[in-house]
């Protein structure tokens, strides 16, 4: 029975905060490339869904968010700034740009709600007692028929507040993952230098259906 509650236990723990896999541009395909007059790029969409980041993925699917992963090539002679290029859907339907702090409000954990965990408990059964008839308490005896044996007895045992400490844990360090992450991948206000490449991600609102995406530069 104890064993039980242990694995029990345990499994409630690691079924519930949820771990952040890093992205690494080195890990993102980027095989196939358009050419525009002054730029040629690759796109890949479901960078979550691919790198095993699951949950945030739900997360996107659920707010109809997309974290997207570019590679641009500059191929002219002057400096192009990310904030000069607009993005389709198609040919025409431009898409929305968010910033990379609401997409990470929109996804991240609740990481202080895994203390109301802390209230959890569970009821454990408390060995059975034999007392003496004068009253005095003992461990079962050889011959049993001598002792009274005492009503059922349980143990309080408050798993709550451990469980909620670690899936605490767990979330708060994916969030600062998650969110680092964001911050250093952000394209948002770089600039490509003449005949240069960057790559890095973007985050976009109501892209769910969007199967080709296209990049102009603002005249």
């Amino acid at each position: 029975m104890k064993r039980v509650f242990i694995v029990f236990l345990a499994f409630l723990i690691s079924g519930c905060a949820h771990t952040y896999r890093t992205i690494k541009m080195s890990d993102i395909p980027f095989n196939e490339f358009r050419n525009d007059n002054n730029i040629s790029y690759s796109i890949r969409q479901g960078v979550m869904f691919n790198l095993k980041n699951k949950f945030f993925f739900k997360r996107e699917v659920k707010r109809d968010i997309d974290l997207i992963a570019f590679k641009i090539v500059n191929k002219t002679d002057q400096t192009i700034s990310i904030s000069d290029m607009d993005f389709f859907c198609g040919a025409t339907l431009p898409l929305q740009r968010i910033s990379v702090d609401e997409y990470y409000n929109s996804i991240k954990q609740k990481s202080n709600l895994y203390w109301l965990y802390s209230v959890g408990m569970v009821v454990y059964p408390k060995p059975a007692v034999y007392k003496l008839s004068n009253n005095t308490s003992a461990n079962k005896p050889d011959n049993p028929k001598k002792f009274i044996k005492n009503g059922k007895q349980f143990i309080p045992l408050p798993f709550g507040l451990p469980m909620a400490a670690v899936n605490y844990g767990i979330s708060k360090k994916a969030n600062n993952k998650l969110q680092l992450n964001l911050q250093l991948l952000d394209l948002s206000n770089k600039v490509i230098q003449p005949h240069d490449s960057i790559s890095g991600i973007l985050t976009f609102k109501n892209v769910g259906n969007c199967g080709d995406i296209f990049i102009s530069i603002k005249n």
